[in-house]
Formats: C-alpha cells, sequence, structure tokens
C-alpha cells in the first residue's frame, strides 16, 4: 500500500513497535504490512456424490484445483463461494455449508471451504477454466498437476471422508 486509505497521504517507512511499517504522517494510520487474502472455496458433488474440479488456464494452464476464488471487499463469505462457482463452472448450487478453513502463512491466503449439491452440471466455457471433471474415489490425478498444497490437502480431506 502506497497511501493511506484513510486521507489518501503518500505512507512513509517508519519503526513502530520495533516493527517496519508503512504510515500515515497526516493523520497517523499505520499499514502494519498484515494483510491476508480470502478465497471461497467450494466442493460440490452431483447427484453420485462425486465431486467436481477444474482444470484451469492461462498462466496456470493444466493445473488442477477446487473451484473457487478471492472475495470482494465487504462481499459475504457464502455469497463469494457461490460466484466464484458460477464464474468458473457456469453452474449453480443448490445448498452449501461451512467445511473447513484452511490457511497458508507464506501466502497470506486464507482458504474458506464450502461444500454443496450442484444444480445442474452443464459446464460453461470461460476465461479461466479449460474444463471441469469429476472425481471419485477410485479416480487417480497426478499430484504434479494439482495448483498447490491448499489443493492437495483438500482433495485429500475430500477423498477420506468420501464413500
Amino acid at each position: 500500500m502506497n497511501y493511506c486509505p484513510i486521507c489518501g497521504t503518500k505512507l512513509n517507512e517508519a519503526i513502530v513497535d520495533q516493527t517496519k511499517v508503512e504510515k500515515c504522517d497526516s493523520c497517523g494510520f499505520i499499514d502494519w504490512n498484515n494483510h491476508t487474502f480470502v478465497s471461497c472455496v467450494v466442493v460440490a458433488y452431483n447427484q453420485q456424490r462425486e465431486f467436481l474440479m477444474v482444470k484451469l488456464k492461462g498462466q496456470e494452464e493444466d493445473k488442477v484445483t477446487f473451484p473457487g476464488g478471492y472475495r470482494n471487499h465487504n462481499e459475504p463469505l457464502e455469497e463469494a463461494a457461490r460466484r466464484e462457482f458460477f464464474e468458473e463452472t457456469g453452474m449453480t448450487l443448490h445448498e452449501i455449508k461451512l467445511l473447513d478453513v484452511y490457511a497458508s502463512e507464506s501466502h497470506r491466503l486464507i482458504w474458506v471451504i464450502y461444500e454443496g449439491q450442484i444444480d445442474r452440471d452443464v459446464f460453461i466455457e470461460n476465461d479461466e477454466v479449460k474444463s471441469v471433471f469429476f472425481v471419485n474415489k477410485g479416480t487417480k490425478i497426478d499430484e504434479s498437476t494439482l495448483r498447490g498444497n491448499l489443493t492437495k490437502k483438500l482433495l485429500m480431506q475430500v477423498l477420506k471422508s468420501t464413500k
């Protein structure tokens, strides 16, 4: 952050409580550089209790993960989960409930994970996702294609709980 979110003045480096921060000399605002990004992720099931995963496009071409993405400022978490799921799949969800929360300190990222039932499972092509596929306990997934450690952790958790 370069400018104060309160008054718009350029922030300057300072030391506060023995910590390097960015401080506004006009109003006293302190940026402690402790921002955390929040991503809402969905484990979505079809009628056969298989769960949906996505294969990405672009910079992370062919990486596999669960549908989801960053929450907009002031957006309710469940709304963000539904919106991101729709944006990445074109599908809607019947009911969703909170499943878990993961954190990655190195990425300053929190995953708020929901699970739910898909209303209709027809993929609509978009800018972020190349394809979708359904996974069951017998599905083989090459771990080198997984997007990252949080994807791997969630996949293992869901597979363990899948009957």
